[in-house]
């Protein structure tokens, strides 16, 4: 690699090599899932001789194997960068060519990712997030610590705001030591944290099923089946021992084994929560936020308090019980994919996630976000705030969810038609949804008592939920479009919905008061057309 000196271009290190495969993989891993497994299976299962072998595959996942690392290679091998005063010039691709010219200007997040090898060989990846895309542009995997510390530098020239010390520490003490120069410490997560993570999990339960019927789902020539045949000879002993106890011990062993499975899932989880959010720990300097965390791959993310769109602050069952919140802070461009996974290897722009805080803390984060802007609108659920929406909602989501069900089922039972069914099965089915009403007022009452809004003269909040609940908070000089929209129950009751675009997705106000609602939008679009400040 070339010195960091500023005009020159830079190749990344050999190792990133392994960033390149790996990405290539997960497309890879995608594609086939999705077409040649299916296809591979429809083969197998319509031979009528001897099941295929895994010995005809493996000529196949060889060349396949090759395959990706070679483009790997060539990615690599195609991929230059160069720092420059004012921008940072990346250029890539070997059939497809793309230049990439990244004005630092634009830049609004620093997030650095360092994984085991990288922290041995001293190595990092940076990744540059910049306001109005949606795609984290500047990604530089595997480079030196001196690289990144003259990005830093270069960057920090251009934006004030992003202070010197965005990356500093990167190859010094102070990163280890505890990053005295960051800024106040605002919260740090140790073990019983993790632990408090791992419960909440929300795939807690879907974990613990998995490990439930995972000796099912394997077969006698899986390297794990002979474990799982003696687990199951020795619950069938234990059954057969209880038999003669009666019901009771029966029952005691389907807890055990429930427990068990509980205890499986519980691990599982709260070691993912210990390798992802080890020593979590949150900074701010006035304007900056940066957190760090991670037991064998350490990431850092770095926002700047201006860039920061809206606050959502969640909290579920079991964090209810914690009296814990889940923070996250969305800049600008920030999309959250369900199950904080990325489409087709898309690097999407971080936000400032906090696993776990009170209501103190984040009511303090709040007030640090927004400064003097929005910096008293509610976020914690049960404040007194909050506003309900009106009854009508309750009737609105009843006739939606049961006319959906009812399609469901007419569906099903058009397909027991086809089948050849008797037609009497449709009269259960019918009595089964007309009966459903009272189950689904219920469900629709629970969701109108979770819903609910607050505003001041500078922020608008919106809550909603089921069995948790969830709050989404801005600035309303932040906002891009605002506008009112009615059904035709809504034009009857003089009731509206207020929808408000921001850079970082869409807030829903749903069921207000016509006028309100009107209100609301006017004095949105009003305080961003006077305000003076950038909204990102």
């Amino acid at each position: 690699m070339n010195p960091p000196v500023s005009g020159n271009w830079q190749r990344l290190s050999p190792f990133a090599v392994v960033s390149f495969l790996w990405t290539a993989v997960k497309i890879f891993g995608r594609g086939a899932i999705q077409g040649i497994l299916p296809i591979l299976a429809a083969v197998l299962l319509l031979r009528d001789d001897e099941p295929l072998g895994l010995g005809p595959l493996l000529p196949i996942l060889g060349g396949l194997l090759l395959l990706v690392v070679g483009i790997a290679v060539v990615q690599w091998a195609y991929f230059k960068f160069r720092i420059a005063e004012d921008r940072l010039l990346i250029r890539k691709g070997f059939i497809k060519k793309t230049a990439l010219d990244l004005p630092y200007e634009r830049v609004q997040g620093i997030n650095v990712e360092r994984s085991l090898v990288d922290r041995i060989i001293g190595l990092v990846s940076v990744t540059l997030d910049t306001a109005g895309s949606v795609q984290a542009e500047g990604k530089l995997p595997s480079i030196r610590t001196e690289v990144a510390d003259h990005l830093r530098a270069s960057v920090a020239a251009l934006r004030p705001g992003l202070e010197d010390d965005l990356l500093e520490g990167v190859s010094g003490k102070a990163r280890d030591s505890g990053a005295e120069g960051w800024g106040r410490v605002l919260l740090k997560l140790g073990p019983a944290d993790m632990v408090r993570i791992g419960v909440a999990n929300r795939n807690f339960i879907f974990v613990a099923a998995m490990v439930g019927i995972l000796a099912d789902l394997l077969q006698p020539g899986d390297f794990l089946a002979p474990l799982f045949e003696a687990l199951a000879a020795g619950i069938d002993n234990a059954a057969s021992a209880f038999s003669g106890l009666g019901a009771l011990a029966q029952l005691v062993l389907v807890v055990v084994l429930i427990l068990g499975a509980l205890a499986a899932a519980l691990l599982l989880t709260v070691t993912a929560a210990f390798l992802r959010h080890h020593a979590f720990t949150l900074w701010h300097d006035g304007r900056t936020f940066r957190s760090r965390a991670g037991l064998l791959t350490q990431r850092e993310v770095v926002v700047e308090a201006p860039k920061i769109q809206q606050l959502s602050l969640s909290q579920d069952l079991v964090m209810r019980w914690f009296g814990r919140f889940r923070l996250r802070a969305l800049p600008a461009a920030a999309v959250v994919a369900p199950g904080g996974q990325n489409p087709e290897g898309l690097g999407v722009a971080d936000v400032l996630d906090v696993p776990l805080l009170d209501g103190r803390r984040a009511e303090e984060l709040r007030t640090r976000v927004f400064k003097r802007e929005a910096s008293e609108i509610a976020v914690l659920p049960r404040d007194d705030a909050f506003r309900r929406v009106s009854p009508y909602y309750i009737r609105a989501l009843t006739l939606r969810i049961w006319l959906i069900a009812g399609l469901v089922l007419g569906t099903v039972f058009l397909q027991l038609l086809a089948a050849e069914v008797s037609a009497g099965v449709g009269v259960p089915m019918l009595i089964g949804w007309l009966a459903s009403i009272p189950v689904l007022v219920l469900i629709a009452w629970q969701l109108w008592r979770r819903r609910g809004y607050t505003h001041d003269d500078d922020g608008l909040a919106s809550r909603g939920g089921f069995i948790g609940s969830k709050v989404d908070a801005f600035p309303m000089r932040k906002a891009q479009s605002a506008i009112v929209k009615q059904s035709p129950l809504q034009r009857r009751k003089g009731l509206a919905t207020l929808q408000v675009q921001l850079a970082c997705g869409q807030m829903t106000v749903p069921y207000i008061e016509n006028e309100v609602a009107r209100g609301l939008r006017d004095y949105i679009l009003y305080r961003v057309e006077a305000s003076r400040r950038r909204w990102h």
